[in-house]
């Protein structure tokens, strides 16, 4: 029996799962955008003369992306080529300490059929060319012979004279790039809790019942106009210990009476309509986690109104998407809050290696940084 009990035990504590986990990755980009050339039919077919798109997207690390195209082709005979030429270009990202992996494709739309689209090079990764920081190799990819000029009207590609071009670019730095960040429930929410969570949000939505107005104290343009937002005071005084005081603490509060209104002074409106849909669901938007500010936000209101649930999964978030251009930004806000989790995978990010030290140290964050809390500086670099 005792040596029944002793696995039994062992076995519990293998099911407990780890708190943290080290996420290593390369860093990815995917990107395109379009250039638009009016006036195709008025340009020069001489060889060797290159139209510039000019920067179409570029990444964080510096590398600016562009077209360049040559009506009359590129060769060494003074009469034109009957093809027009296609290039895209890679330029800057010099001070950036890492090599970049970079591959096109460059696509013509067909303005009569974007199906028939005209589609050049290979997408892959294994035909990818190599950018060394402060070198001329590789920045340059293209398809001479793009598509014959004669054909251009009549197969659908120039209407009224007006070409568009497509750029798609993958680029990736061949380095794992580390940070730590809480381990991920793998429980799924009940059905139960799913319908509690959506009828909740119905009944926000709906406003049904509601004694208490909220209003963004943070005003812009864009949201002058909206108006306050109705909600329950016992469950915001159930979910926000912050609310609870302020409306069942002292009876000289004004939030006390039965039509006040509670001005949310940190906050616009966009990121008081998230809280107050968090405080009621348990959910946050997914769209908040692609907006790094509307994130911060969010963080700063749950941490403020003592939402530990909210603070917490923003943490989380937070701490799995650090980069070289927001770590010490993130370093200055986790220190103003107490947030030693964020502060600590900040600190581990920054200092994983020489190479990204420099590169975070050239950022205009950093500057600040130096700046504004400067012991936290001297302390930890």
């Amino acid at each position: 029996p005792r040596f029944k009990a002793e696995l039994r035990s062992e076995s519990s504590r293998q099911a407990v799962m780890a708190k943290e986990a080290v996420v290593s990755r390369v860093v990815q980009y995917e990107k395109s955008a379009r250039w638009r050339v009016e006036g195709a039919h008025c340009l020069s077919c001489k060889p060797n003369l290159a139209y510039k798109s000019g920067i179409l997207f570029d990444i964080p690390e510096g590398h600016k992306f562009s077209l360049e195209l040559f009506m009359g082709g590129i060769s060494s005979d003074v009469v034109p080529g009957d093809h027009l030429h296609l290039y895209a270009c890679c330029s800057g990202g010099e001070s950036y300490p890492e090599a970049l992996m970079w591959r096109p494709q460059l696509v013509c739309i067909n303005q009569a059929d974007e199906s028939k689209n005209l589609v050049r090079l290979k997408y892959s990764e294994k035909d990818a060319k190599e950018v060394s920081p402060r070198s001329h190799e590789g920045r340059s990819a293209g398809h001479g012979k793009f598509y014959e000029r004669a054909k251009l009207e009549t197969d659908g590609f120039m209407v009224n004279g007006t070409i568009i071009f497509e750029l798609r670019v993958k680029a990736w730095f061949p380095v794992l790039l580390s940070s730590r960040m809480p381990a991920k429930a793998t429980s799924e929410p009940s059905c139960a809790a799913l319908a509690f969570s959506d009828d909740m949000a119905r009944l926000l939505k709906s406003g049904a019942g509601s004694d208490v107005s909220l209003r963004a104290g943070i005003q812009n343009d864009a949201t002058t106009s909206a108006g306050p937002l109705r909600a329950h005071r016992s469950l915001l005084a159930a979910r926000s210990p912050v609310f609870h005081r302020m409306f069942y603490g002292s009876t000289g509060m004004a939030e006390t009476a039965a039509c006040a209104e509670v001005c949310l002074s940190d906050m616009d409106h966009p990121t008081a309509s998230l809280f107050l849909e968090f405080l009621y669901t348990g959910k946050v938007d997914a769209t908040a986690w692609e907006d790094e500010d509307a994130l911060c936000h969010l963080l700063l209101a749950g941490h403020k109104y003592e939402v530990g649930s909210l603070v917490k999964v923003c943490v989380s978030h937070i701490a799995s998407t650090l980069s070289e251009e927001n770590a010490a930004e993130r370093l200055m806000m986790a220190d103003l809050l107490g947030i030693s989790q964020i502060q600590d995978a900040a600190l581990e990010y920054i200092c994983a290696s020489s190479k990204r030290l420099s590169a975070i140290q050239s950022t205009k964050a950093f500057e600040r940084l130096c700046q504004q809390r400067p012991q936290l500086a001297l302390k930890n670099m």
